[in-house]
């Protein structure tokens, strides 16, 4: 019974100093890996909205209600889900905003990507983040630029997908990718979505944490 006491109480004591030096190590590497998070957050908010020198939270938004304001758009976008929007700000005025968005209905799974809108309502670009579509196929919407780029610079409120595989030329226009409708789809619609939000936050006079205004 002793040897069993004593082997616990050692097992114990390993455990605890164990749990302290593991603690000790995150208190340590805490800081440094959350600025690394952010630097890699800023980066990927500067692919999509290069005009912007620094990118800050909105007051007083809540994207937790953004599936409301998708909602009263009359559109589907049940599948659709915003997860935060920041704006890029220059000379203290919001020059456009970043809106991260995970689209559900993909091949693969989620897609998750940023949307880059300029203040006057210009699509600047998206960046994926994650994404698990079918090589060679519904990947392509990462790796063939071609595809976004479609949406370069281009100021509606609402893409629409065409199949017939011409080449579009009306700025609405987007041509999927050949053989993955569904991913295209759930890309574009999800962009769309971005939109919608852009539509409200530019419509209800916001502005940042830091006090910076669109107009």
């Amino acid at each position: 019974m002793g040897k069993i006491v004593k082997d616990a109480c050692i097992l114990f004591a390993i455990t605890l100093v164990a749990g302290i030096l593991l603690g000790g190590v995150y208190e340590v590497t805490k800081a440094p890996i959350a600025n690394q998070n952010e630097k890699a957050k800023q980066e990927a908010y500067r692919a999509v909205l290069a005009d912007a020198d620094s990118f800050e939270e909105l007051d007083g938004v809540d994207v937790t209600k953004s599936s409301d304001i998708l909602a009263a758009t009359g559109e589907d976008y049940s599948a659709d889900e915003i997860t935060e929007v920041v704006a890029g700000v220059k000379n203290s005025k919001i020059v456009g905003f970043v809106i991260t968005v995970v689209a559900g209905d993909g091949y693969g799974g989620d897609i998750k990507y940023s949307v880059g809108v300029a203040a006057d309502g210009t699509y600047k670009g998206t960046s994926i983040l994650s994404i698990s579509e079918t090589a060679g196929l519904g990947m392509r919407a990462k790796t063939d630029p071609a595809f976004l780029d479609q949406l370069k610079d281009k100021v509606v409120k609402k893409f629409n997908l065409v199949k017939d595989g011409t080449g579009s030329t009306a700025d609405d226009k987007v041509d999927a990718i050949s053989g993955s409708t569904v991913t295209s789809k759930a890309v574009v619609k999800g962009v769309n979505a971005a939109l919608a939000m852009y539509q409200n936050l530019s419509e209800g006079n916001v502005k940042t944490v830091g006090g910076a205004t669109i107009e």
